[in-house]
This record gives C-alpha cells, structure tokens and sequence, in this order.
C-alpha cells in the first residue's frame, strides 16, 4: 500500500514533480504483477525482508538496503517474509533539469539513462558511499517532515547530491558527456507544461512539438532521451495518474471516469489502465479499499 506524505510542485497550479511516500504490507506470497511508472525511484527499505522481482532477476532485501528504478522500469515486490516499511522517492527528471541554473542538468540523470553493463537495481551494500547515501535520504524525509523555510531547495539539493555519488563512486554508468543544450532542455520542459495542461483534452504529436518549437521526429528523440517515456506513453501515464483519485471516490462509472481522464472509450481506458498499473481499473478500486484499512490498522 502507498502513503503519501507530500508532494513538490514547481508551482501551485503543477503535477507533481517529486513524491515521497510509504509503502507497507503484509507477509505474504505474491505472484508476479507488471508494475511501473514514469517517475524516477529511490527506495529506502525501513523495516522487514524479501524479494524484489525486477525483470528476470531477483533480489533479496533487508532493512538498509537502497533500490534504484527507471521510468517504465519494470518491478514488483513479489515475496514478503515479514512485514516491510519502505520509504519511496518518486520524481520526474524534469524535477532535475526543468527551468534551473547550470547546476542542475540532465547529465545528473546517467545512472537512469545510461547505464552500464555493472549495473545493479540494489545498491552494493559494501560500498561505503551506500551508506552515505542512506543518510542524504532520510535527510530527504527529515526535510520534508520539518518543512522548515527553503526545504524544497534543500531536498533538491540533496537528491543531487545522492545523484553524484551514484555516478562518481558505482561502476553504474557509461562515462560519455553526450547531453543536451539548455536551450532545448526549456523547449523540453515548455512542451511538458503544456501537455500538463491539457492532458484530457485531443494532443497530437504535431502541436505539441510546435510547443516547443521543434521538428516532430527530433522532439520525439529528445523527449524519450530526458525522460525515460516518449510522448504518448508520458500521456498516457499522466491520464492514468488522473483517473486514481476518480476511481477512489466511487462515485462515477468507469466510462466516466475514461471521458473525464481523456480517452475516448473504456475499453482503451481499461487497457491502458492495466498496462500502466497490472490491474483492472474495477480492481484498483477493489484492492484500494483492502489498502485503506490496512493503512487504518497499521500505519496511524
């Protein structure tokens, strides 16, 4: 189950750009289920034991140990053999190079995008900078506890600080210097404001590159190349992530809730919706409601 505990915006009227949250469950045996996101993660495993499935391999975890996953990256915790606590770090690479200074660049994001063949989704537990990095994300969370004045900028500052030492002190990642003009990082992040702001209204590739103000087949390469998703699939997710709230309230039918959330018929909506989650929208609601009082039984 997911908790949230806040939610960065680069402004009031935005998605979110970075989530921190808890996940808790239960002991059990679990069957392997396609999980993903276009989000960024980080996770911090706070209390118990198990296994993450990610693709065709397998990890065990225990308490102190720290995964790291890619957009679209496919994972799922598919044994707990007692109960977990993790604490997740969601956020979008745009959090890292939308709209800032010299400081913060899409080349931060290479242990993500660039990857080499010594990668692993677990940190080496040997590593001292793991332990390094343990810190900087419960300063995360202290931060976004206290909330005191500037703390956005201080969890920015220290997700780029962890950021660094995946590419300076893990063999993770390829050593090429290949990124993007700035220039094209703000018609990038131009384009994502838009389509953030007409995510349930008809899009086509064409407008949206003209958004910012680039030929269509080279926006379509740079959009996968700083996100991780190209376009429809970034879309796609976003309409997705709308339609949870909907789905929760209980209120409305599900081609409702597909109309409202941007797409032209339920059974497209039911398909993307599993594609995206591994579940049916009519079990989301269904397993949401068993999560709610888990949380209510276990996490107040």
């Amino acid at each position: 189950m997911k908790t949230s505990i806040t939610e960065i915006r680069s402004s009031s009227d935005e998605n979110y750009l970075m989530c921190l949250f808890y996940a808790a469950a239960k002991p059990s045996k679990r069957g392997w289920r396609e999980h993903h996101h276009t989000e960024l993660e980080i996770s911090l495993v706070k209390e118990g034991h198990g296994t993450y499935t990610v693709k065709d391999r397998s990890f065990e975890f225990k308490p102190g140990d720290i995964f790291l996953f890619g957009t679209h990256e496919e994972h799922y915790i598919t044994d707990i053999d007692e109960e977990i606590l993790l604490l997740n770090i969601h956020f979008e690479p745009r959090f890292i190079w939308a709209n800032s200074n010299e400081m913060f660049d899409a080349k931060y994001l290479k242990i993500f995008f660039d990857r080499s063949y010594l990668f692993e989704n677990r940190l080496d537990r040997d590593n001292p900078a793991t332990e390094t990095i343990r810190e900087l994300i419960l300063g995360i969370e202290s931060e976004v506890n206290s909330q005191s004045a500037e703390y956005e900028l201080m969890v920015k500052v220290k997700l780029l600080t962890i950021l660094v030492l995946l590419i300076r002190e893990y063999n993770y990642v390829n050593r090429s210097n290949s990124y993007t003009e700035r220039a094209n990082l703000n018609k990038i992040s131009n384009a994502m404001r838009f389509l953030d702001e007409n995510i349930t209204e008809p899009l086509s590739l064409d407008e949206i590159a003209e958004k910012a103000n680039l030929n269509k087949t080279y926006f379509i390469t740079l959009f996968k190349k700083l996100n991780g998703v190209t376009p429809w699939e970034y879309i796609t997710a976003r309409r997705i992530e709308k339609s949870y709230e909907l789905l929760r309230r209980g209120n409305m039918n599900v081609l409702e809730i597909a109309t409202l959330c941007g797409f032209n018929n339920a059974s497209n909506f039911n398909r993307a919706f599993r594609k995206v989650t591994g579940v049916t929208p009519s079990e989301f609601r269904k397993s949401d409601i068993r999560k709610n009082e888990y949380q209510k039984n276990h996490l107040q």
